[in-house]
C-alpha cells in the first residue's frame, strides 16, 4: 500500500461502495472499513460517497406526516440534505449516513407554479400505475418549466430484498418527459435499471441500463399524463418481456458457454488438491474415446 497515494486509496473505496448491490451498502462500507489501516480515509469521504449512492439508487422513504413513501433523487434536491417530497407538499431533510428522514418544512418556491398542475396529474396517473405493477414500488413526480416547454420527470424505483435467500434486488427508471403547455405530442426518453445480486454459493449479478425514447400525444394535462403514463407502460413491459426472452434462451446459451465441466469425481474442487484433479477438456476427451459418445 505504500506506492499507493491516499487520492488512489479514496478512488479505489468510493468506487466499492457507489457499486454496492442493493440493500447491501452498509455490509459493504463494513467490509471495506475492515480493509482500511486508517479510518480516517472512509470517514472523511463519506458524506459525499453516501449521497452519491443514495440519490443514484433512489432511496424510498416514508413521507412525514403522511401514508405516501417518496423517492430521495438528484432531480429532487433542493440543498444540502434537503428533498423535495411533491406529493406531500414538503421539502424533507434527509441524513444520508444513517439513512432516514430527520425533519422537514413546507414546501415554497421549489415547486413550479406553471408546470404543477401538469405535474400533479402525471403524479396521479404514474402512482396509479406504479401502484398496479409493482408490489413495492415507489413513484415521484417532479416538474418544472423549462424555456417554453414544460419538462415533467417521472421516477419509479422498487426494491425487494431477502438476504435470508441471499438474493436483492432494485429496479429503477427515470422518465423525462417534454412537450408544450398548449398539449400536442409529449416527447419521452427513459433509463431502465435492474441490479439484482444472488450470492449463496457464489456470487452472481444482473445490472443492466438501458435507454428509452418513445412518444405520446394529448391535449391538455390530464390526456397528456394518461398517454405518457400509457406509453411507458407498454415500454416497461416491452422490456420485461425481452429481460424474460433472455433468460429463457440463457441456458442453453450463454451459461452453457461459462460453465465449467466438474472433474472426473463429478464433485466441487477440494482447491487445496488441485494438482491431483485432471482437466475437465481431458476428463471429456478420456471419456469420448472410451465409450464412444461426444463430450
Amino acid at each position: 500500500m505504500s506506492d499507493v497515494t491516499q487520492e488512489e486509496i479514496v478512488e479505489i473505496v468510493t468506487n466499492f461502495l457507489l457499486h454496492s448491490p442493493p440493500g447491501e451498502f452498509m455490509e459493504v462500507v463494513t467490509d471495506v472499513r475492515g480493509l482500511l489501516t486508517d479510518e480516517s480515509i472512509l470517514n472523511d469521504s463519506a458524506p459525499a460517497t453516501f449521497r452519491e449512492y443514495n440519490t443514484d439508487q433512489m432511496l424510498q422513504v416514508q413521507s412525514p406526516g403522511n401514508a405516501h413513501k417518496f423517492l430521495i433523487t438528484k432531480f429532487g434536491e433542493v440543498g444540502n440534505g434537503e428533498y423535495l417530497d411533491p406529493r406531500g407538499r414538503q421539502v424533507v431533510h434527509f441524513d444520508h449516513i444513517r439513512q432516514e428522514v430527520t425533519g422537514s418544512r413546507p414546501i415554497g418556491g421549489e415547486l413550479d407554479s406553471t408546470a404543477e398542475p401538469f405535474r400533479a396529474a402525471f403524479d396521479d396517473k404514474a402512482t396509479e400505475y406504479t401502484n398496479e405493477h409493482y408490489q413495492n414500488g415507489t413513484a415521484t413526480i417532479y416538474g418544472k418549466k423549462e424555456g417554453g416547454s414544460i419538462v415533467v420527470t417521472v421516477c419509479i424505483s422498487s426494491a425487494r430484498f431477502n438476504p435470508n435467500n441471499f438474493w436483492n434486488g432494485r429496479w429503477r427508471a427515470v422518465w423525462t418527459c417534454k412537450f408544450s403547455p398548449s398539449g400536442g405530442n409529449v416527447d419521452i426518453s427513459g433509463v431502465l435499471k435492474v441490479n439484482v445480486h444472488y450470492y449463496e454459493d457464489g456470487n452472481v449479478q444482473l445490472n443492466t441500463e438501458t435507454p428509452v425514447k418513445i412518444s405520446a400525444t394529448g391535449s391538455d394535462a390530464r390526456s397528456l399524463a394518461d398517454a405518457a403514463v400509457k406509453a411507458i407502460d407498454k415500454a416497461e413491459s416491452n422490456f420485461h418481456k425481452a429481460l424474460e426472452t433472455s433468460y429463457n434462451t440463457m441456458g442453453d446459451t450463454t451459461f452453457k458457454a461459462l460453465r465449467r465441466v466438474l472433474p472426473i469425481t463429478r464433485t466441487k474442487i477440494d482447491w487445496t488438491k488441485i494438482q491431483n484433479y485432471k482437466s475437465g477438456g481431458d476428463a471429456g476427451g478420456k471419456a469420448a474415446a472410451t465409450r464412444g459418445v461426444r463430450g
